[in-house]
């Protein structure tokens, strides 16, 4: 259960079958505690915002205290993630939200890739890949974490089952 890009994977020398990535995008960790006072009478956890000038998902981790995480599509080879630099994510934000928001603070940004791939085997000896060190699929607001626990929850049953 070591993630994506897993080291124990990579020991086993198993790899990832699947297709060439999906969809690319930069995920942008920001604080904006005034979008709580335009956006509490329609609390969510996922808003999908289409606007002339962007795409988004925009992630409430914490409306009330401001915390969220926008996730930004980019197409390469037209354009890779360093395009959207912190001025560009505030301006697309902005675009976003309908209106200048004077409290936004980008906190972190990193790009990733949307892929749908799993290993050929999950198991080799004693060593069983669990998570995205197994599989991945587009997410649906959990990133993953929720088959990561599926799968430790399932191996061990099993495990318990034969000692």
């Amino acid at each position: 259960c070591d993630g994506a890009h897993s080291r124990v994977r990579q020991a086993l020398g198993l790899e990832l079958k699947g297709n060439p990535p999906l969809q690319f995008f930069k995920s942008v960790h920001f604080r904006a505690p005034s979008l709580y006072e335009r956006l509490k009478h329609r609390p969510a956890m996922l808003y999908f915002v289409f606007h002339p000038e962007a795409v988004a998902v925009l992630v409430a981790h914490h409306m009330r205290n401001g915390e969220w995480v926008a996730q930004l599509p980019f197409f390469p080879p037209l354009q890779d993630g360093s395009s959207l630099d912190e001025v560009e994510c505030r301006r697309i934000i902005e675009a976003l939200v309908g209106a200048p928001v004077d409290d936004l603070q980008v906190c972190s940004a990193g790009a990733w890739r949307m892929v749908a791939a799993v290993s050929q085997r999950m198991s080799v000896g004693r060593v069983h890949l669990l998570g995205d060190a197994a599989h991945q699929f587009p997410p649906a607001g959990a990133f993953g974490m929720n088959t990561g626990l599926q799968d430790a929850h399932n191996i061990c049953w099993k495990l318990a089952a034969v000692h």
